[in-house]
């Protein structure tokens, strides 16, 4: 047994390193070998190369020291691409549907809890802090919660669980005994619930919800986050350009330099260049689409965003005919992101000046 857990350390000895969080390489089965060996959870980050978000979760979070210093010492740390290798068993039999999905498993490879999508620094940090101690896990609130109905705090989180698994009945049962607990919101939890409610509503209803959930908690922690949603579900869920501008310039008021408000609305400002770029007809159309790029890359500067925001610029660039800055504009975004689509968009700019 000893020697087979030196043969496992050693194999390990050599890995890859995205950021500074000590990514092992090796099966599956070798690194649930290893944990098991260690008594230490797995972190799988599972994440395809076409994934922006992945990108932005190593560069932002992976690379920080107060992350990689704490998963580093405390866990095994694995990437998995769920597109090559082992990896779509891999997804398939852990039920991924998007990405990144950040899984923690035991040495047996059962599923402690997992992280959805990009979450930031200080969220991470804390969650993966809570994993290796064995609490806020979904098992650990699910006991909770059946052990002590009325904990709200515990409830909510438990709701967020359970929305994250695609349970949205059981989240909304769990948001609607929050207001029924407490409905004056003296613990503070009961805005969080509305105002998740209120996300959970669809098109018309969502929006009315929202804004009614603004209007009714002037003083709620989750203020910025309902003025984000509302200003993205009229341009995404109704395709409503006018009032989804107003209320981003309402939120960029109320926000100015919050990192999230300018990330959105960078969001926002590259899919209206990323329509005329697609179903644009004339150079009208493609200079118009150049004027959001324009507008959106203070926005969305020092983030993945950045990168789509130079290839959607590229794309205009080439449908001008204009190939030399729709070169300068497709290097700039793989600079950032070494994605397969710049690649291939890179390499019909190149046969057209080739050809000239």
């Amino acid at each position: 047994m000893k020697k087979s857990i030196l043969l496992i350390a050693l194999f390990f000895a050599a890995n890859v390193s995205f950021g500074q969080i000590d990514f092992k390489q090796g099966s599956v089965s070798d690194i649930l070998a290893m944990a098991k060996a260690q008594n230490k959870i797995v972190m799988v980050d599972v994440m395809t190369d076409w994934c922006k978000w992945c990108i932005e979760l190593d560069n932002k979070v992976y690379a920080k020291a107060e992350v990689y210093e704490f998963a580093n010492t405390n866990q095994i740390n694995y990437k998995i691409d769920a597109e090559k290798g082992e990896g779509p068993d891999f997804a398939k039999k852990y039920k991924i549907e998007g990405y990144p999905s950040v899984l923690f498993l035991d040495g047996d490879g059962n599923e402690i809890d997992r992280i959805y999508g990009y979450v930031p620094v200080k969220e991470f940090k804390e969650m993966i802090v809570d994993y290796n101690k064995g609490i806020n896990t979904f098992g650990y609130l699910k006991d909770e919660v059946a052990k002590n109905p009325d904990n709200v705090e515990a409830s909510l989180k438990l709701s967020d669980k359970y929305a994250m698994y695609g349970d949205k009945d059981k989240a909304k049962e769990l948001l609607n005994n929050i207001i029924d607990i407490d409905p004056s919101n003296a613990k503070g939890k009961t805005d969080d619930a509305k105002f998740r409610l209120a996300v959970f509503s669809e098109k018309e209803q969502k929006i009315k919800d929202i804004q009614a959930f603004i209007k009714e908690n002037p003083g709620s922690d989750q203020l910025k986050d309902a003025y984000i949603a509302v200003s993205e579900a009229y341009y995404y869920d109704m395709d409503d350009v006018p009032n989804s501008e107003k209320w981003f310039k309402e939120t960029l008021s109320l926000y100015p330099n919050d990192d999230m408000v300018n990330s959105s609305y960078g969001q926002y400002l590259n899919q209206r260049a990323l329509f005329y770029s697609d179903k644009g007809t004339s150079n009208e159309d493609y200079k118009k689409g150049l004027s959001f790029i324009d507008a959106a890359l203070p926005y969305v500067s020092g983030s993945v965003n950045e990168a789509s925001a130079y290839y959607i610029q590229s794309k205009l660039y080439y449908n001008l005919k204009d190939y030399s800055p729709a070169m300068e504009s497709i290097d700039k975004a793989l600079k950032i992101f070494n994605r397969k689509l710049y690649r291939d968009h890179k390499e019909k700019i190149e046969k057209q000046l080739s050809s000239k």
